[in-house]
């Protein structure tokens, strides 16, 4: 039979009808979803809607007649749902103020209208710096094709100047990695990699790569990139800071222990010491973002004696500046 009028993909229209334009306070009766599908082009009679929204209803489409027409009942996304993942995308400084938009108008496509607006009024991009590199959704497909692939990457790194411009580091060199997993931390995504040159373990911004691709070499297996954890990772590099691993004991106020938790897990060892102060031997990256860290929530470094002395001098190289 000839596909007279569209009439081959009718039904079809009009759950993409219902999907899009209705829900319970916006429900569409037989003689609004003949109007409807006369704007894309396909006639229809209202006979023949009430018969199609029962096939739908048949085959398990959650499809409600209401006392004014019909509504989808439920979606893949409750409204909560989609609201965080607008919050999501704002709040990401990673993601460019274009792209962020493109995105939220995509995020709205997936509620019904009324929804739609309430996702659109809310979204509030606070004032920080965003990323310039509009290709970093294409650079996150190039690393997860490589994972996938168990292949190597290559790409160049870019720095700032003191122009305030982003130039390629080392003249434009090609980075050669095995990647590991990607992470996000300190609001950027990271790529957690070996680095083929040195054989060691880096991390790199995605938003800084740039000509990233798959290169056409198996990935190392080597003991180190096998025992790499995500979690245990982020937690030892503070925002993301490398510096030689080491486990120190840090002595902070009691009522900071949550902090200390909520910075480095609950699996690291505590204690209360004699003067009622918080001990705990943590693993970690030891770099001056972490003396930073530290001198702001008021904690110190009191092992081993050689960090302990590491920090002191840290403190004290800021004290004379002033």
């Amino acid at each position: 039979m000839p596909n007279v009028g569209g009439q081959k993909y009718k039904i079809l229209i009009e759950y993409q009808i219902l999907t899009q334009e209705s829900d319970e306070n916006n429900q569409i009766n037989a003689v609004e979803m003949t109007r409807l599908l006369a704007e894309r082009g396909i006639s229809a009679e209202r006979k023949g809607i009430y018969k199609d929204m029962d096939t739908l209803i048949e085959a398990g489409v959650d499809i409600i007649k209401g006392d004014k027409g019909y509504y989808i009942g439920s979606r893949t996304f409750e409204l909560a749902e989609l609201k965080l993942l607008v919050d999501a995308v704002g709040a990401s400084k990673f993601i460019s103020e274009k792209k962020s938009k493109g995105l939220v108008e995509k995020i709205c496509t997936l509620a019904s209208p009324k929804e739609a607006n309430q996702l659109k009024r809310q979204v509030v991009v606070p004032n920080k710096t965003r990323s310039g590199n509009e290709k970093i959704f294409y650079t996150i497909d190039v690393i997860y094709n490589c994972i996938d692939e168990g292949k190597q990457m290559v790409f160049k790194y870019q720095e700032w100047t003191l122009d305030k411009e982003m130039k390629p580091r080392h003249g434009g060199k090609d980075y050669h990695v095995s990647p590991a997993f990607l992470l996000r931390n300190d609001e950027n995504y990271y790529l957690v990699a070996l680095d083929e040159d040195s054989q060691e373990i880096r991390h790199y911004r995605v938003d800084r790569m740039l000509s990233a691709s798959l290169y056409n070499q198996p990935i190392s297996r080597t003991e180190e990139m096998k025992n790499l954890n995500p979690k245990e990772y982020a937690k030892k590099h503070v925002s993301m800071f490398a510096g030689e691993e080491k486990i120190v004991t840090v002595k902070c106020p009691a009522h900071l222990l949550g902090v200390v938790l909520d910075k480095f897990g609950k699996d690291i060892d505590v204690r209360l010491d004699q003067d009622k102060e918080i001990r705990a031997r943590i693993p970690v990256a030891v770099s001056p973002q972490l003396y930073g860290w530290l001198t702001g929530i008021g904690a110190v470094i009191v092992s081993p004696k050689s960090e302990a002395d590491a920090f002191r001098d840290y403190i004290k190289e800021l004290l004379n500046k002033f």
